[in-house]
């Protein structure tokens, strides 16, 4: 019971981690695509989120400690038997008889691996607005990869499997994101699909409001802290399995200062002259004439703005318990807190980067 109650946990705290980070990514998709928010459609991302960590942490862990741990006679050995489920089925009825049978672990072990699918099945016709056809190949595909991965050690990242594949999981899986798909279609689940709307690229020019320019740095804050999670977990899985080791200036300085490159101040420099939360939101760092910034002007701006308290934020919270540059930390919060105060109060929307640069926003549709 508790190998199904414990990766039951993991999806729980890893969804609500993703929607607080990664997870935002989804939602800045969805904003760069239709314009704006829809609770409907904010919903299905995070029931796909919590699912995704579900199925992962259901199928993938716990990670063995060392490359070989598994690597023993008689551990993890294949089953590519089609259907032999059903003799398993067999065995306990003539053992236990039909009452033992029901409510056996050969049995319900099948029920899970059929009811764990039906999620993917439901959101393939109501998330992806596809058919019964696209619920059965999407099924199919998530669990030929994972049992792949189950066979090849994560590809090779381990010496031997870990974990049992099991040609009988691949099709009880596939049988229940069909069951999935063809229950989407009940109108219980019509919640689950957003409302239809046009290209956001078409729609009419919309005033760049404080709620606006808050929500692409909510997406930037996202995408840096996503980032961040998923290069560091890697890296630590690889030192782990005694590969090249990172040491905490690597960690705690470099790692940061090239994601918050990556986000904010290339973007920045690009044509479009905004950072990946500003070009999902549809904004773009402007002049005082309205066209667009020049890209020393929007580098500025990312450098005194969010973009420069975000590495400021990123390398505070990573160093030790007791800081190595407490005065330098100090100005930060200073300047942070005065920054906050400009962009709640300043009457022209423009911030205090914005008055230092000489830059403000525009809506990028409106060139």
């Amino acid at each position: 019971m508790q190998t199904m109650f414990w990766p039951a946990t993991i999806a729980i705290l890893g969804g609500a981690f993703f929607l607080a980070s990664a997870g935002i990514f989804l939602l800045a998709v969805q904003y760069r695509r239709h314009g704006r928010l829809s609770w409907r459609r904010t919903i299905t991302t995070a029931t796909a989120a919590i699912y995704g960590f579900g199925l992962f942490s259901y199928t993938m862990l716990p990670l063995p400690s060392s490359r070989d741990e598994f690597c023993r006679p008689g551990v993890a050995i294949p089953q590519l038997v089609p259907g032999r489920f059903f003799d398993d089925f067999k065995l306990v009825i003539v053992e236990r008889g039909l009452s033992g049978f029901a409510t056996s672990f050969t049995l319900w072990q099948v029920l899970f691996n059929i009811i764990l699918f039906m999620p993917l099945g439901i959101l393939a016709v109501r998330w992806l607005r596809g058919n019964i056809i696209t619920g059965v190949l999407l099924g199919f595909a998530a669990s030929l990869a994972i049992e792949l991965t189950q066979y090849t050690g994560i590809w090779g990242l381990y010496t031997c499997a870990y974990r049992v594949a099991d040609v009988d999981d691949l099709i009880t899986n596939t049988a229940g994101a069909l069951l999935g798909a063809v229950i989407a279609y009940l109108p219980m689940f019509r919640f689950l699909s957003g409302p239809v709307e046009a290209d956001a690229a078409q729609a009419p020019v919309r005033p760049v409001t404080r709620a606006r320019r808050a929500l692409a740095n909510v997406f930037d804050a996202g995408f840096t802290s996503g980032a961040l999670f998923v290069i560091s977990a890697a890296l630590e899985l690889l030192e782990r399995l005694g590969g090249m080791e990172f040491g905490k200036q690597w960690m705690n300085f470099w790692l940061p200062l090239i994601v918050v490159f990556f986000v904010f101040w290339l973007p920045s420099l690009a044509p479009g002259r905004a950072t990946l939360g500003q070009r999902c939101a549809w904004l773009m760092v402007a002049s005082k004439q309205g066209g667009p910034s020049p890209a020393g002007r929007a580098l500025l701006r990312s450098l005194l703005g969010f973009g420069g308290i975000n590495f400021l934020f990123q390398i505070s919270t990573s160093m030790d318990e007791i800081s190595v540059y407490p005065l330098l930390n100090m100005l930060a919060v200073i300047y942070i807190a005065i920054s906050a105060f400009y962009f709640i109060f300043d009457a022209d929307h423009r911030g205090l980067a914005g008055k230092i640069s000489g830059t403000g926003f525009i809506d990028r549709r409106a060139l």
